[in-house]
């Protein structure tokens, strides 16, 4: 494929001079289409360097954006759509981004580039930029990363990570939504011998937008202050009843994930 204008070679050679050549996936249907712009004026406004190209996964149509490169999956599940965007890319490494997480603060290109570093010389397939859930167990020789334990839950999640290509696309299966992708995703994974690692704090830092086709409501309110193109007759913003039950699930989700974490790290540190 053609490299976005987003990075020229000069540029990646400049910012990540010996790192495999990476490219930014993201995530997307011609139904969020509506997210497409306020999310790229934030990627712009928060990571104007960004040394990859930058590809868009749609089911058909075309982002009217020369910076960007959109893949047309066709309307079939996730997970399919997922495998199409992926064999489209010849880059080695994927930075995996779903549309509806919408950047909230500068993107430090140098901090990237030292994770995605780390990943490659441990030979690892993954590096999760944003932890949720984070590593169970520290590496000292890498401060501020640390392993994602086999028996972790949710192992594999759409958060923000670096995926070496081949591996992602080994994990994929036909008919998967994304919600079903990351669960049963995570249980292919621990049969493999595949290593993954995160980042203990944020990389990149995001807010989510909408859930479910809905805005969360102090997001439609934080971005729409920013003029960035939200379209709020698009979909609904999310009633006050359905925002605190989405909250309170995904920090119980969070905690618990935490808690599962410390104990295997407690009873078996060894775990990897």
């Amino acid at each position: 494929m053609p490299e976005t204008k987003f990075a020229s070679a000069a540029r990646h050679a400049a910012i990540a001079p010996a790192l495999p050549p990476c490219a930014v996936l993201v995530m997307s249907c011609d139904a969020y289409r509506d997210l497409w712009n306020p999310f790229f004026t934030l990627f712009r406004r928060y990571w104007h360097d960004c040394p990859w190209p930058v590809y868009l996964g749609t089911n058909r149509l075309q982002f009217a954006d020369e910076h960007v490169t959109s893949l047309a999956a066709g309307d079939g599940p996730w997970s399919e759509r997922l495998r199409f965007c992926l064999q489209q890319i010849e880059a080695d490494f994927v930075l995996l981004l779903l549309e509806d997480y919408f950047f909230d603060r500068p993107v430090s290109t140098e901090q990237i580039c030292e994770k995605f570093s780390a990943l490659v010389a441990l030979g690892g397939a993954q590096m999760r930029l944003f932890p949720l859930p984070g590593p169970d167990r520290k590496i000292k020789a890498h401060p501020g990363l640390g392993v994602i334990g086999r028996r972790a839950e949710y192992r594999v999640s759409t958060q923000a990570a670096i995926w070496r290509r081949a591996h992602l696309l080994e994990l994929v299966r036909e008919g998967e939504s994304i919600w079903n992708f990351e669960w049963s995703a995570s249980e292919r994974s621990r049969f493999g011998t595949a290593d993954y690692y995160a980042a203990s704090r944020p990389i990149i830092h995001y807010r989510q937008a909408v859930e479910r086709g809905e805005w969360f409501r102090g997001a439609a309110r934080y971005f729409g202050r920013q003029q960035i193109g939200c379209d709020f007759s698009a979909r609904p913003v999310m009633s006050r009843s359905t925002a605190l039950k989405r909250w309170i699930t995904t920090k119980a989700r969070y905690l618990r994930s935490r808690l599962k974490a410390r104990l295997r790290f407690s009873s078996d540190p060894a775990d990897a």
